[in-house]
């Protein structure tokens, strides 16, 4: 619903002000969870603290080549940690306490989602993988017009980078590394990504807008451009929209992280056993995989548990 207390240009003013705390909150917490996540870095890594321009140096170079570092692997997960802690979790907390009177429980006022509820959005995910797997592939041969060739070229080179990094993320050498990852990258991930964008940011826009479905897709555009992906902007722009319904149909901030959850942590495990040879199918190769026929199937299947998520909702 729109916020009664302010009318015409009034409400956006006041939508500016809500966001522009929100930021600073992000801002703040971000600085604070990237120094804390240095911090541990260091320790974790052996870098030398005696001299300060060699440690800049080594902490540079760790953040642009992490796998030359003993124990690097370790290093950045902690540091990938503390950066989603604050700069998500933190910041939303924050936020919501200082900014608007209230705590992180207002954010599921929803009745308590049946396990049902649970059960169709997970399936619903894993019979959308097929669409997915064909929305990564068509964005990533996407080609831009003439006159922005060098945009272009810094935007596949950016991703280049992210994608090494993401590689080595994912190079699971022990059940420890597993366990680590699941917990940083599926965990913490979709707990602060849920709180932050469906949870705050989704909210401000459908109470000053009115409109949540106008709210559902700028939030979702902001999460999946603030992950620099450029290549992968429209798959995790139409994920993070099914995440922002399920919220605005339920209004239980649990779904969503469960769902974000889920997406995240099926990734990770099928990369584990991908090299633990335990399937002999490389996830990373499925978009190539994968036939036209089955894309046209996960999409139907898209669509019906998708009207089945939604007819809960009415059901209540």
């Amino acid at each position: 619903m729109v916020d009664n207390n302010f009318q015409g240009p009034e409400r956006y003013i006041g939508l500016l002000s809500k966001i522009l705390i929100l930021f600073g909150f992000f801002l703040l917490g971000g600085f604070i969870g990237q120094f804390i996540g240095l911090f541990s870095v260091v320790i974790i890594t052996g870098m030398p603290i005696n001299n300060e321009l060699v440690l800049q140096k080594s902490v540079i170079d760790f953040l642009v080549h992490p796998q030359n570092y003993e124990n690097g692997l370790r290093a950045l997960m902690s540091f990938q940690w503390f950066s989603a802690l604050f700069t998500f979790v933190a910041s939303s907390w924050a936020y919501l306490r200082w900014s608007e009177k209230r705590d992180l429980n207002s954010l599921s006022l929803g009745p308590t989602p049946d396990y049902r509820l649970f059960l169709w959005t997970i399936i619903t995910l894993l019979v959308g993988m097929p669409v997915m797997e064909f929305l990564i592939k068509w964005n990533e041969s996407i080609v831009f017009p003439a006159g922005f060739e060098e945009t272009e070229k810094w935007m596949r080179a950016s991703e280049t980078q992210m994608a090494e990094l993401t590689k080595f993320l994912l190079d699971f050498r022990s059940p420890t590394d597993f366990a680590m990852g699941l917990a940083v990258i599926a965990g913490l991930a979709a707990l602060g990504e849920e709180l932050f964008f469906r949870g705050v940011l989704q909210s401000l826009f459908e109470r000053y807008t009115g409109n949540h479905h106008v709210a559902i897709w700028v939030s979702a555009g902001i999460f999946s451009f603030i992950h620099f992906q450029f290549f992968g902007f429209f798959p995790r722009l139409f994920l993070g929209a099914f995440f922002g319904y399920l919220y605005v149909w339920n209004r239980n901030i649990w779904i969503p992280i469960v769902a974000h959850l889920f997406n995240n942590g099926w990734t990770l495990t099928m990369q584990y056993m991908y090299q633990q040879k335990q399937i002999a199918v490389d996830p990373e190769k499925l978009g190539e995989l994968t036939p036209w026929w089955s894309v046209v199937i996960s999409f139907g299947l898209v669509v019906f548990y998708i009207r089945r998520l939604h007819s809960m909702r009415l059901e209540k």
